[in-house]
């Protein structure tokens, strides 16, 4: 009696096994490349308000923009008037304000300082040069019609709710103390300094007071909303202050 042979069993290449282990392999490729993906997806740009007006903000812009690229961090600055810059910051619709005094959190309580300074402020007073006063005194504040730019927190912790003109800007500052319709500014050095430059003749008529009227580091405020950048951009900054990269040991 002829036996039938045993029936052929050919190897199937793609069988259950094998199926499932190539979707496994798939799905783990997918998600490998979705994840690797997510940092670049997540990357933002921060937004940084500043006042342009103000040549000490236009520097610590400068060193602002450093602390962030060496946190790796992207960044953009956005030009606002000065009151406006710190409100904005404040509201959360910018992230960040470029540079204020510490302190400025007691009235605007949703802005966190970043504990390195990033520049320090030298605020002074002002006068015509034909002006009998040769030195400043906070006596002066109460005898004379002052000035100073709005929104500036040194200024009004000087002034301590006395009356003074306000003006927007620092070109406009000088103007009210060269057009004699004020007998004395407060400005930041660099600031007045700054339109002084631009205005030859102005410069030969104002004269600064010593002893400054201020002497305070500025810091970079983040709004409370990116408070996880603290500790980055403070790191960042010990980082370029250590290096000599602005000549000067920071604040602790």
């Amino acid at each position: 009696m002829t036996k039938n042979p045993p029936p052929t069993h050919r190897p199937q290449p793609f069988g259950p096994r094998f199926r499932l282990l190539g979707r496994g392999l798939v799905t783990a490729t997918f998600l490998a490349v979705l994840f690797a993906a997510a940092p670049c997806a997540a990357q933002r740009t921060y937004r940084i308000s500043y006042s342009p007006g103000a040549a000490i903000h236009a520097i610590a812009k400068e060193r602002v923009q450093s602390a962030y690229e060496r946190a790796g961090l992207a960044v953009e600055f956005v030009p606002m008037p000065h009151k406006r810059s710190l409100q904005s910051a404040d509201e959360g619709s910018v992230d960040g304000e470029v540079g204020r005094i510490e302190g400025i959190e007691k009235n605007y309580p949703d802005l966190v300082r970043v504990p390195v300074k990033v520049i320090d402020l030298l605020a002074c007073a002002y006068v015509l040069d034909r002006s009998p006063i040769r030195r400043y005194s906070p006596n002066l504040l109460n005898e004379l019609k002052v000035c100073a730019v709005f929104g500036v927190q040194w200024a009004k912790d000087l002034l301590n709710c006395r009356t003074a003109e306000m003006v927007s800007d620092y070109d406009k500052l000088m103007a009210m103390l060269v057009e004699k319709r004020v007998d004395m500014v407060l400005g930041s050095a660099l600031s007045v300094e700054a339109v002084l430059s631009k205005k030859g003749d102005w410069n030969k008529h104002v004269r600064r007071l010593n002893p400054p009227a201020s002497c305070q580091p500025l810091y970079h405020y983040v709004h409370k909303n990116n408070a996880r950048l603290v500790p980055l951009l403070e790191k960042a900054l010990r980082e370029l202050w250590a290096e000599g990269r602005w000549n000067t040991s920071p604040s602790p």
